[in-house]
């Protein structure tokens, strides 16, 4: 009960799946968990190589071909209660393996209905977006607030009106049939592991337009799709009873080409 991330938030997480007992691209993952635990100056209790053993040990432990993870680093637990008590602690390391959603799969095929919330989006003078924080309540607000309306999930915009991100996922507009749309970093959001790939296997397929785009303007692509490292990519069929269309051909190709390129790093790593 004194551990300052349970007292505070005053930790970081990563979150990702294993598929063919394999965690998906772990290395980015802890590089990741390293710079958000920098910029808190939380000191890592372990190595690269200790720490991807650990998960491997864990997720052989729990056995299973296909996996979600969750790797949480808190401050450690303090003696006393206050909020400036930043003695040296040891670190707190939990590594989490869950079943895999069997819902996952659905999700992808049927496609999420989203709202806009009326939450804004933390601005990123106020907290650093990639900080991957464990205090999520801006998203749990929103989230919260989208589902009393009747979505699914949520999507926050920024003070100005510009589109951000979703509660815990990239979104992505197709224009015109050929430029991919998406959420600059300055708008300020995450860092995405999952949009940094999903960009990467765009650019031979589509124009890339990244930058500061209204909800409306974004709204008027044909078609709109989030992402995440557990969604992977996931159509959507309506944001803000705005009903889109099925996957074309070319975003089914860019889900293809996602699905070959994590088989491909599969094949290339081991195994649990």
């Amino acid at each position: 009960m004194f551990d300052r991330g349970f007292l505070f938030g005053d930790g970081v997480y990563e979150t990702g799946k294993a598929l063919g007992r394999c965690p998906l691209f772990i290395e980015e993952h802890i590089e990741r968990l390293k710079r958000s635990a920098g910029k808190l100056k939380i000191p890592m209790p372990l190595t690269d190589a200790e720490l991807t053993q650990e998960i491997y040990r864990t997720a052989k432990a729990f056995g299973r071909d296909q996996a979600y993870f969750r790797v949480i680093l808190s401050r450690g637990v303090g003696a006393v209660l206050g909020l400036e008590s930043f003695e040296d602690l040891k670190p707190t390391l939990v590594i989490i393996f869950q079943p895999l959603s069997e819902k996952l799969e659905d999700l992808r095929n049927r496609g999420i209905k989203l709202l806009t919330s009326s939450v804004v989006r933390n601005s990123a003078a106020a907290q650093d977006p990639n900080i991957k924080t464990s205090n999520y309540l801006n998203s749990l607000l929103a989230i919260q607030e989208v589902k009393a309306r009747g979505g699914e999930d949520a999507i926050l915009c920024d003070g100005l009106g510009n589109v951000t991100e979703g509660t815990t996922f990239s979104i992505f507009g197709l224009k015109d049939g050929e430029t991919l749309m998406t959420s600059s970093l300055q708008v300020g959001i995450l860092d995405s592991i999952t949009r940094r790939h999903i960009l990467d296997l765009a650019r031979p397929l589509f124009k890339i337009e990244e930058g500061f785009i209204s909800l409306a303007r974004f709204q008027e692509c044909q078609e709109v799709f989030i992402a995440s490292s557990v969604r992977e990519i996931v159509p959507v069929r309506e944001w803000d009873q705005k009903k889109y269309g099925l996957p074309s051909p070319r975003i089914d190709a860019l889900k293809k080409a996602l699905k070959e390129e994590i088989a491909s790093y599969i094949d290339k790593h081991a195994k649990y």
